[in-house]
Formats: C-alpha cells, sequence, structure tokens
C-alpha cells in the first residue's frame, strides 16, 4: 500500500495540519499583539497582558473609589461593602502590588492612590483611566478682600509660580502683559499672579467636597479658562465662565492614571510574570518565529500531501470519487461560507481585540485565535482535498450547478440555432440591438450604450477576421494545397460548421487523390508485369518468323502468311515496349540526366533521321530554326523519344502532299519547339481526351500505332521539368515541347 492510500496517514496528516496551523496562529497573535515590545524598543511593561492587567485593575480601584465617597456621604458601609473596601485597599498597598495608582483632581493634583510620590517621567506601562463622580458640588464667589498669602498655602491648586506683581495699576500691567506675551511668549511669566498694592487681588473661590480652589488674576487665567471654565476678563472687569469649557456641577470625570513600579519589587503578582513571560519572549524572538515558520512549513507539506492523496483508495484504479466529491461545487462553497462564519469572528476578533479593546486575558484571545485557525485550516483541507480530486479526475467544472445549467442552455441555443435560418438569427440580432440601445439611450446610459457597441464591434471584427481565414484557406484549396486546415477554434458556431466542412473536403480530394495515385501505381505494376509476361513468348516468336523466312517457302501463300505474322508481332513488341515506357514515365521511375544540348542542332537531327519517311508519305517540311545554338536543359535520350513519337505521328497521320512546319523559338527563361500538320482525317477528338492513353487521331484506327506517342511524348517532357502542349484548329495540329533554358549566362553567350 502506497503512502497516499493510507487512511491512517491521511487522517494523520489532517490532524497535524490542523494542530500546527493553530499553534502557528497562537504563537502569531502572541507576536502580533505585542509586536512593539518583541520587536521594538519598548519595554516589557507595555505589553498586552499588562494592559489587560490594568484594565482589569482599574474596575477594581474605581469601585474602591466609590467606597470610599460613599462611606464619608452616607457616614457608614454595610458589612460586605466594608468587608471588600478592606480587601482592596490591602490588595494595592504599595508592598503588595507593582502598580502604582492615584485619583488626580482638576487641576492634576493627587486625591487618592497608594503612591502620594510624584508620578515618574516616563513611567513604566502608564496606563490612563477615568473615574466619573456623579454628584459633584461646587460653591463658587468671588473674594475681593482677601489677601492671597493668607489662602496661597491653603487651597489645592497652589500656583505654577510664586512671583506676585502687587500695584494699584495691576489692571493695566496684566493687560500689557497679555499683549506681551502674544507678541513673545517666552518674555513673560504666564503664570505670574498680579494684586493690588495691599496683596489683594479679584480672587475666584470655588469650593468643592474634593477641596477648595483659589485662582487669582494671571495671564494664564486671561488666555485660557481653568479647570471649572472660569477665564479672567479684562474688558469686563471680572471672571466670566463657560460650561461647555470646563467642570459644572453634577457627574464629572476624574484622571485615573496607573502605572508599574520601575524595579517591579513584588515578586510573583501577575504584572512581574506578565513582564518576565514578554521579556523571555523578546529576548528569543527570532527562534520563536523560526519555530512558528516551522509550524506554517509543516502544516503546508501536511496539505500537500492531502492533495497529492485525494482520490487515491487501495484497490481502486484511477481516481476514486466519494459522495462528496460527487456534491456540487457551489453546495460545499455555500456549506463552507456559513461553517466558516464563527471561526472567521474568532480569528477576526481574537487578532484585533488589542486594537479596538482590551476587554480580553491574553490566553482567552489566543485559545480564540487558535480555535478559529483550527477550524479553518479544517475547512479549508476539506476543500482543497476535493478540489483535487475533481482535477484529477477533471471533474472541477463539469460537477458544479452553472455546468449543469449551462449545458441546458447550450442545448436550448443549440435547438434555436438550428431551427431557426442565419438570416433570421442575423434579423433578430439586429432588432434586439436597436432596441436596446434606444433603451439605453432614452435612459441617459450612454456609457452603458458605448459598452455594449464596442462588445458588439468587436464580435463583427471577430467574425470578419474568421471569414477571411475561410476565404484564405479556400483560395489554398482551388491552388492544390490540400493539406492547408483552418483553425476552428473560437469560431462562431456557423462559421465552424463552414471551415469543418472545407477541412473534411479538402480532406476528402486528398484521399481520393491518394486513391488515384494507387490506382494509377497499380495500373502501371500491371502493366509492366503483363509486358514482361508477354516479352519472353513473344521474342521466341519473332526469332522463329525470322527462323521461318530463312527457310525455301513452298508457295507465295505460305511466304505471305510468314510476311503477316512477322508485321504483326514487330508491332505486338512495339506495343508492349510502348507500354512499358508510358507506364514507367507516368510514374517518374525513369532516370533522367539534365545537361546542356542544344535544341535546333536536336530538331535538325531528328527531321534528318525521319526525312526520307516524310518524303515517302508525301510531305515537305519547313524548317524556322535559330542560326545560333539554343541551349536547353534536358536528357538527350528523353527528347529524343519526344520528338520521335512527333515526327512518326506526322509521318503516320499527315495529309499525304501537304507541309509539315518546325519552328523554335525562345525568350528569356525557356524554348519552346512546335511542329504543325494537317491531320489526313478529320480531328474530331477533344485535346484532353487525345491526351490520354490508347486514343488515336483516328476513330477507324486503320492505321499503325498504339495511341500512346502522345502521352508518353508529355510524361518525357514534364520529367525534364518541361511543359507539352497540343493545339486542334480544324485539321491543324500543333504540338509544342517548352524547355528551360541553360543558365543566364550561356543565355547571354547566345544573344551576344
Amino acid at each position: 500500500m502506497r503512502a497516499r492510500e493510507n487512511p491512517v496517514l491521511k487522517l494523520g496528516a489532517f490532524l497535524l495540519a490542523v494542530v500546527t496551523f493553530s499553534i502557528a496562529a497562537m504563537m502569531a497573535c502572541y507576536q502580533m499583539v505585542n509586536m512593539n515590545v518583541i520587536w521594538g524598543q519598548t519595554s516589557a511593561a507595555g505589553g498586552y497582558t499588562t494592559r489587560y492587567l490594568e484594565s482589569q485593575d482599574l474596575q477594581q480601584i474605581s469601585y474602591l473609589l466609590d467606597l470610599t465617597y460613599t462611606e464619608q456621604e452616607l457616614g457608614s458601609l454595610s458589612s460586605y461593602e466594608q468587608q471588600m473596601k478592606s480587601d482592596l485597599e490591602e490588595q494595592y498597598k504599595w508592598y503588595k502590588t507593582n502598580l502604582r495608582w492615584q485619583l488626580l483632581d482638576p487641576e492634576g493634583g493627587v486625591l487618592q492612590g497608594n503612591s502620594t510620590q510624584a508620578r515618574p517621567t516616563q513611567p513604566e506601562g502608564i496606563y490612563w483611566g477615568e473615574y466619573y463622580v456623579s454628584n459633584l458640588e461646587m460653591d463658587v464667589r468671588n473674594d475681593v478682600g482677601t489677601r492671597w498669602a493668607d489662602v496661597v498655602d491653603t487651597i489645592r491648586n497652589p500656583p505654577a509660580s510664586t512671583q506676585r506683581v502687587e500695584s494699584d495699576t495691576w489692571t493695566q500691567e496684566l493687560s500689557a502683559a497679555v499683549q506681551q506675551y502674544r507678541e513673545d511668549p517666552n518674555s513673560v511669566d504666564r503664570n505670574a499672579v498680579y494684586l493690588d498694592g495691599e496683596g489683594k487681588g479679584d480672587l475666584l473661590r470655588i469650593a468643592t467636597q474634593f477641596g477648595v480652589f483659589v485662582y487669582a488674576p494671571s495671564v494664564e487665567n486671561v488666555i485660557s479658562p481653568n479647570a471649572f471654565g472660569y477665564q479672567y476678563d479684562l474688558d469686563a472687569g471680572g471672571w466670566t465662565t463657560n460650561a461647555e469649557d470646563g467642570w459644572t456641577e453634577g457627574a464629572v470625570a476624574l484622571d485615573l492614571v496607573l502605572w508599574l513600579h520601575e524595579s517591579l519589587g513584588v515578586e510573583g503578582d501577575a504584572y512581574s510574570k506578565a513582564y518576565l513571560g514578554l521579556n523571555w519572549w523578546k529576548n528569543h524572538n527570532v527562534a520563536m518565529l523560526v519555530v512558528n515558520l516551522a509550524c506554517v512549513a509543516v502544516g503546508i507539506v501536511m496539505l500537500a500531501f492531502l492533495c497529492v492523496g485525494a482520490g487515491c483508495r487501495k484497490g481502486t484504479e484511477g481516481v476514486y470519487l466519494n459522495w462528496f466529491h460527487r456534491l456540487p461545487g457551489e453546495l460545499i462553497l455555500v456549506a463552507l461560507f456559513f461553517l466558516a462564519g464563527y471561526p472567521v469572528s474568532w480569528l477576526v476578533e481574537g487578532s484585533l481585540a488589542d486594537m479596538v479593546y482590551v476587554q480580553m486575558p491574553m490566553q482567552m484571545q489566543m485559545l480564540m485565535v487558535g480555535g478559529g485557525m483550527a477550524a479553518m485550516t479544517a475547512l479549508i483541507a476539506v476543500l482543497l482535498i476535493t478540489v483535487s480530486a475533481r482535477l484529477k479526475s477533471h471533474t472541477l467544472v463539469c460537477s458544479t450547478l452553472l455546468w449543469w445549467a449551462w449545458g441546458w442552455v447550450k442545448k436550448i441555443l443549440g435547438m434555436a440555432r438550428r431551427t431557426i435560418p442565419l438570416v433570421w438569427r442575423v434579423g433578430m440580432g439586429g432588432g434586439l440591438y436597436m432596441l436596446l440601445s434606444l433603451v439605453l439611450l432614452m435612459s441617459n446610459a450612454v456609457f452603458l450604450w458605448v459598452v455594449v457597441s464596442v462588445v458588439l464591434v468587436v464580435y463583427l471584427c471577430s467574425w470578419a477576421h474568421c471569414w477571411k481565414q475561410i476565404r484564405r484557406c479556400t483560395g489554398e484549396l482551388l491552388r492544390g494545397n490540400l493539406n492547408v486546415q483552418i483553425s476552428c477554434h473560437h469560431m462562431p458556431h456557423d462559421l465552424r460548421e463552414h471551415a469543418q466542412q472545407l477541412n473534411n473536403l479538402g480532406k476528402s480530394i486528398s484521399d481520393a487523390v491518394a486513391e488515384q495515385m494507387r490506382s494509377e501505381h497499380f495500373k502501371a505494376e500491371l502493366i509492366t508485369n503483363v509486358s514482361h509476361d508477354l516479352k519472353t513468348p513473344l521474342t521466341s516468336i519473332i526469332n522463329y518468323v525470322d527462323l521461318l523466312k530463312k527457310e525455301p517457302m513452298p508457295n507465295e501463300r505460305v511466304e505471305e502468311y510468314i510476311n503477316v505474322l512477322e508485321r504483326k508481332s514487330n508491332r505486338l513488341k512495339k506495343l508492349t515496349e510502348d507500354l512499358v515506357e508510358a507506364s514507367k514515365a507516368s510514374t517518374g521511375v525513369l532516370s533522367v540526366e539534365l545537361r546542356r544540348l542544344d535544341l535546333g542542332e536536336i530538331a535538325d537531327q531528328a527531321l534528318g533521321e525521319y526525312e526520307e519517311r516524310l518524303q515517302a508519305a508525301g510531305l515537305a517540311v519547313v524548317r524556322t530554326l535559330p542560326d545560333h545554338p539554343v541551349w536547353v536543359m534536358a536528357d538527350g535520350r528523353r527528347l529524343w523519344r519526344v520528338l520521335d513519337n512527333l515526327l512518326g505521328n506526322c509521318a503516320k497521320y499527315a495529309l499525304e502532299g501537304s507541309r509539315v512546319y518546325v519552328e523554335l523559338h525562345y525568350d528569356d527563361k525557356s524554348a519552346t519547339l512546335s511542329m504543325k500538320n494537317i491531320s489526313r482525317e478529320a480531328l474530331n477528338v477533344p485535346v484532353e481526351r487525345l491526351m490520354e492513353r490508347f486514343v488515336r487521331g483516328d476513330e477507324s484506327r486503320s492505321t499503325d500505332g498504339s495511341g500512346l506517342g502522345l502521352s508518353i511524348a508529355q510524361s518525357m517532357t514534364e520529367l525534364q521539368k518541361g511543359t507539352f502542349q497540343i493545339e486542334i484548329d480544324g485539321d491543324l495540329f500543333k504540338a509544342m515541347v517548352t524547355l528551360p533554358l541553360a543558365p543566364s549566362e550561356e543565355l547571354a553567350e547566345m544573344k551576344g
């Protein structure tokens, strides 16, 4: 059993992928929420766990403050509340926790806390909160006759500056100081108080349950309101208030600040544990990152193994698809989408908790992320397995509802296409486009109309391109290129059918030509074999006839019989030789050796050979040959056989007492030798038929001849890369042999 077919290994790989991705997600979550500590310069006291602990302690301290102020207001608490107050006070004593806290008044003074010392400039793990007071009471009045020195040491808001300006013209001096401050802020002490010559001034006294606040006129109080919203107005000569800029009676929020002691001297509390744990991770950040990445790598390998093993089953050849792999793909996606809702929400809530709020313990956050990632990994693994199995079996697309629906649509469209003629379909398409254009333009959807028009133009251009391909390939077929094939991919249906018909037509013609070539080859082979079989007895007959002629004849009739036998046997021999030569010439079996030949000289020699025979037939030869060589590329033996057949036909079939015209012409590329004569018999045979084998000009066949001469002449001329043509005009017969000239430099020599 191969590993990918083992169900136990597959189950183990599935579980290992879930576990490793969950671990990696939890480690990544821890690093992400503590990113500024682990990979930055922030102290471990600024970690997520510390902020969470401080948020929880903020609620406990707020409850402690509620109990404290309730006891002050009512004078006593219930036994349970008193016990809770005592426990909280004991819990947050400075020597039992590393947490320091202070409740600040409107001016930043400390109202309550487990540390009365000034807060460090840059405290570790500082956390700002708010404590809401629902019943703030304020007694506001002006103390004009009170000396500033008598109250400055008893108020909750001692001035930030000890400088005093005492003068009977303090209002003018304050106005000048404000103007100077606006021009140059560094030239004036904005917190200096301005009083009259006796040290008294227009003081503002605000008494609350947290203490008494007294404000004297100063540059600071002129340019900006105080914590209670009061501001000194030089123009009005007194204090004015704006309730929106400061505290008023009723509910107010006081700053409650928390931070960690620098030395973390209290061992074993939650803050020291969180600090030490995060500090250890910070010191081993690279190693933990490697472990995190290793978990991800192992998970990916396990998922890859599951994908490889998808569809594999012991004892089953090919891809095995169970019932789940046969379900429509859309149903699986919808089910996975709904099942993934909770895991995704866990992942999002767990990963982004520190960005939105700090109300979740680090352990809970990591459990949410790990659980969400485990569920997501399981769902993704199931999806990858079924997708891999469908890809292997080539059913990924065809196993969807959309594919089935598209199949029905294609069937309906196919039926409509076969039923409705092409002209009607084009007309319906044009009418639909016109109607759609009218609706879009009337709806001012010009952009959509442009898009539809562009799509239509692109389709028409594609249709025209396909039609151009069909026309080009049709031209190739007409030129004899039967191997041309039209690519039917991405063609419209009607053009694709037409292209397939042309492809089939070319193939049919090629098959027919090949069949004809096989038939011709078989015919030539049959003729060759039959001629070879006839040659041996025919040779014996001719030899014996020759022997009989040498014996004394008993009478003249026997001698006449022997002459007839000799004449017919020789004719049969000539016919057999012509048959063999015609079959070899038509099949290209004859060897050809092309070389430079003087066509005029060869024509002159052939006429010399046939001079007596032509004279005996009562024919006069009229020659029109150039007086210089006409060099052509030809085979001397094959060319001689062509001229021999033509002159032989002249001697057999030309009208007695007529002329035979022999002419030689040439141009820059070829030379043409033509022979013309008047036929003795009427030429009622078409030119094409006259070139066929066993066809003779005299239908009565009263003369000697096999009807193969012209066919042999044509085949041999074509073997020499030339052309052979005949023309008939009434009884005028004309044959033309055209051969290519020798190379150009020799042609130049001829013309010179």
